[in-house]
């Protein structure tokens, strides 16, 4: 894959930019911070538009075209940011006079603090101060790489006025990247808003926001705040961005998590075959839209928050569904609506606007005899929704599961032949227990319990089982180098295979259903069990070359595949 790849070397070994007048540091640069110095640098040197430098004034140049061309691409494709390792410097409050005139002699009463907080370069041996940013192209066209050359080298500093540096860009291979020195940062779209979120720029035609417009107009207030006779101008501020979170080594993203126990109503601990998760995690959904039904909205969702967050449908999927029910007993001629049914369906599945909860059953893990049953119960939520997590969270605490069909004894049979009532749900602190923290702890090889689904069948092709499995860690917000290796059978020995039946020569039809129980909308995709390795290899063009674990081990928990959100592809902690 070709990247362009723009690189900003500093003169110094520290940064001082700020995610806010008070901080804390902004680290890396965000993309929007490089994109503020980009446009600063070529308007400084009257490239950006043709004619007067003044608000109205929208006559970009070529150059200005393309700082254009990079905002529309970099809200499809956010770069990738590839910095040293830092860490933070001693923060300093500087003092200095305000500069409102000279009415009063002593300026001394009259100074203005500025807070300053350094961000320190750790640079390994022979690496330079320097910070890329790289954006996959993916076949886009028109790429202005000579007029975004000559952008890049207008730039003079990044960050504050006294973060001097130089900048230049050009087109590179995926090869070339993998031997830059650095930490790499990826960003995770719709990932939610918080500290860690950095700034890009943002486009919208249907709305008319534009960050180049938005910054050339501040630009312009900046320049002719003065004028002769007049009072002092007020300058605009850049208000036209958007957030996108980015994780690294440094510092992963761990979607959050709340645990619950399963308790009988006299207070012993209950337990639920395995195979049979997907309908603890349907209970455990159901209770939860009750729930949230008997409390409402949470301020700010939206009407179909319920429906689409709580209850994981996404908008339009009921229609959807409709469809798919009267192309049960299709004719060959109407196959074809069925093949459309099933493209659309890839398309649902492997978007990533939707936000939902998962539920998670857990089956107990650990030492080698351990009963894999379910006793524990983790809600999950995406990153950045902890707020969200909790609301429905405290709603659940306490609450007694229900069967879904009342005329199955879902959780076995009293002594008069009653169904015994379901289990209680007994929050558990964060920190979990034994098994829970096999689930949610932090590590650099993981294994699955449970079968990973693929966002498809792989034909029994090796190479579209491959393909299949990146487009499930892709989905699953898993963008950190890594190895992985599959099989039909798990690492842990009391998991069940990935095959829908095993044989059983006594069984009249030749099978006997003893794997789990899938959704049906899932029976026809492949499932695999899944090993996975965070780290790289010493020469990423030789794959028997040393291996290098990751730094930092990854958190968990970490669900993959088709039917992550109910339990299926949950991957446990196995260390290095």
């Amino acid at each position: 894959m070709t990247h362009l790849l723009l690189t900003v070397r500093f003169l110094d070994d520290r940064y001082h930019g700020l995610l806010d007048r008070g901080g804390p540091s902004e680290w890396p640069p965000s993309p929007f911070r490089l994109f503020q110095a980009l446009v600063a640098g070529v308007a400084r040197r009257g490239e950006l538009v043709v004619g007067d430098d003044v608000p109205s004034n929208t006559n970009f140049t070529p150059i200005g075209q393309a700082l254009g061309w990079l905002q529309q691409h970099t809200r499809e494709h956010p770069p990738i940011i590839i910095a040293p390792k830092s860490k933070p410097g001693q923060a300093i409050t500087r003092f200095a006079p305000n500069n409102d005139g000279d009415k009063k002699f002593d300026r001394q009463e009259r100074l203005t603090s500025k807070h300053t907080e350094p961000t320190l370069f750790l640079l390994e041996p022979d690496q330079q101060p320097e910070i890329h940013y790289a954006w996959p192209l993916n076949g886009a066209k028109g790429c202005p790489v000579a007029d975004l050359e000559r952008a890049a080298r207008s730039l003079t500093t990044l960050g504050w006025g006294i973060d001097m540096a130089f900048a230049d860009a050009r087109l590179a291979a995926e090869a070339e990247l993998q031997t830059l020195k650095g930490i790499r940062w990826y960003p995770k779209k719709n990932a939610g808003s918080f500290r860690d979120t950095l700034r890009t720029p943002a486009y919208d035609d249907e709305l008319g926001e534009c960050t180049l417009c938005d910054l050339r107009h501040c630009h312009s207030t900046f320049i002719n705040r003065i004028e002769h006779g007049k009072p002092l101008k007020t300058v605009d501020k850049p208000k036209v961005f958007d957030r996108v979170l980015y994780t690294s080594t440094e510092r992963p993203a761990s979607r959050p998590f709340r645990l619950f126990e399963l308790r009988n109503l006299d207070g012993s601990r209950f337990r639920y075959p395995h195979g049979r998760l997907i309908h603890i995690a349907g209970m455990v959904r159901h209770l939860a839209i009750e729930a949230m039904k008997t409390a409402g909205l949470p301020r700010g969702a939206a009407d179909d928050w319920i429906e689409t967050y709580v209850a994981g449908h996404r908008k339009g999927r009921k229609a959807d569904l409709e469809h798919e029910q009267k192309c049960k007993g299709a004719t060959d001629i109407e196959m074809q609506d069925k093949a459309a049914l099933a493209r659309q369906r890839e398309a649902f599945d492997g978007t990533d606007e939707h936000r939902q909860l998962s539920y998670i059953p857990l089956p107990s893990v650990g030492k080698e005899y351990v009963d894999p049953g379910i006793r524990r119960v983790m809600i999950v939520a995406p990153v950045g929704d902890d707020a969200l997590l909790d609301l429905v969270a405290r709603r659940l605490g306490g609450q007694q599961l229900k069967a879904l069909n009342q005329k199955n004894a879902e959780f076995g049979v009293e002594e008069n032949g009653q169904p015994k009532p379901g289990p209680l749900l007994v929050p558990l602190p964060r920190s979990g227990d034994g098994v829970t923290r096999r689930y949610t702890a932090t590590a650099n090889v993981w294994h699955s319990f449970t079968p990973v689904i693929l966002p498809g069948h792989d034909d029994r092709k090796p190479e579209k089982t491959r393909k299949l499995i990146l487009k499930a860690l892709s989905q699953s917000g898993i963008d950190q180098p890594c190895e992985f290796e599959w099989s039909a059978f798990s690492r842990f020995a009391k998991s069940y295979s990935a095959h829908k039946y095993v044989r059983d020569e006594n069984s009249e039809d030749g099978k006997r259903r003893i794997g789990y129980i899938r959704p049906g909308h899932l029976l026809d995709q492949t499932a695999v069990h899944l090993t996975i390795r965070f780290g790289r290899r010493e020469d990423p063009s030789d794959p028997d070359s040393r291996w290098i674990a990751a730094e930092q081990p990854i958190p968990g928990p970490l669900i993959l595949g088709a039917g992550r959100h109910c339990g299926f592809g949950l991957m446990a902690a196995v260390g290095d």
